[in-house]
């Protein structure tokens, strides 16, 4: 669903039970003098992201949540995301890749941070959830902090997904954005070419990922060129 189809004053995120990696925020939309505007409380604005943040550091280091603005009949150039908090607007920025940087922190969630998005009237707005593991991207790489990445994204959703947990698939991989061809290394020394996404999905068809399970004795992957993001995610549809 986008925004602009949103009709009444709805607070709420519909979180999709395709992925984990699927959150469409749904705001309260009005268009005046030309001008689309979307208002909504910065915790729905952001599913998940106060009940990630107010984890314990330790269940939630080998992960970030990132959103990414999708926007239809419009200009991201042209698009205003605003923090507003005690009376002080902030501008958010909307990085290359569609990412809000910086996001609201928990301090400012709970104390009723709201976020305004404006931008012309034909634009329609949604919000993409992204999980990138914070492992440090390199041309070869262990894989335990990918594994451990897995499992926390799992364990995460678990945990502050609440009743939309039961419909979150299982995430079991994680793509390599922009690395090229890639093996994976085994324990016995032995190397086996990584699979590659068969289409456009979360990332691009041709992308190498690794699927813990599948290879539980590796050790290391390695790519043609250092990846650009490491996406935690399930099954390409």
């Amino acid at each position: 669903m986008t925004a602009k189809a949103v009709k009444a004053l709805l607070l709420g995120a519909a979180l999709s039970t395709a992925s984990f990696t699927a959150v469409t925020p749904v705001m309260a939309q009005t268009t005046q003098d030309g001008v689309y505007r979307n208002e909504v409380a910065a915790d729905r604005a952001f599913p998940l992201l106060k009940g990630f943040l107010g984890l314990p550091v330790a269940e939630r280091d080998a992960i970030n949540l990132n959103y990414v603005l999708r926007i239809k009949n419009g200009n991201p150039k042209d698009a205003q995301i605003l923090l507003k908090q005690g009376g002080q607007s902030t501008r958010l920025s909307i990085l290359a890749d569609g990412r809000i940087s910086p996001l609201p922190t928990l301090a400012q969630m709970n104390s009723g941070a709201r976020i305004e998005v404006t931008g012309p009237s034909t634009m329609s707005v949604a919000m993409r959830l992204r999980v990138y593991a914070t492992a440090k991207p390199a041309k070869t790489m262990p894989t335990a902090p990918l594994a451990k990445a897995v499992d926390q994204t799992n364990r995460v959703a678990r945990k502050v997904g609440g009743v939309m947990a039961l419909a979150i698939p299982r995430q079991d991989r994680v793509f390599f954005d922009g690395a090229g061809n890639g093996t994976v290394t085994l324990s016995d020394g032995s190397t086996r070419a990584l699979p590659k996404t068969p289409r456009n999905d979360v990332v691009p068809a041709g992308t190498p990922f690794f699927v813990p399970a599948d290879f539980k004795n590796a050790t290391s992957v390695t790519f043609d060129n250092v990846p650009r993001r490491i996406i935690v995610s399930d099954q390409v549809k």
